[in-house]
């Protein structure tokens, strides 16, 4: 009889760790999906190549120049 009133209590203490440890565990899922849900949502695009400067400049007076230009708009040199 002795070794049936431990199996009891046995099944009691994992009956009580379920009831407090299945809630807890919940609410950290809940959380961690809250916190990841922007990071995934897209993928990053690709910056318009319209709007990109490149650090290159005229080699006949320094000026700056963008993508697609064929001259130089200070100088008027050739690029």
């Amino acid at each position: 009889m002795m070794a049936g009133g431990l199996l009891m209590v046995g099944f009691g203490v994992l009956a009580m760790l379920a009831v407090i440890s299945l809630p807890i565990a919940l609410i950290a899922v809940i959380i961690w999906i809250s916190t990841n849900r922007g990071n995934s949502s897209k993928p990053a695009s690709a910056p318009d190549p319209q709007n990109l400067t490149f650090t290159r400049t005229c080699s006949h007076c320094g000026t700056d120049l963008q993508i697609g230009w064929s001259h130089c708009p200070q100088c008027g040199a050739q690029i």
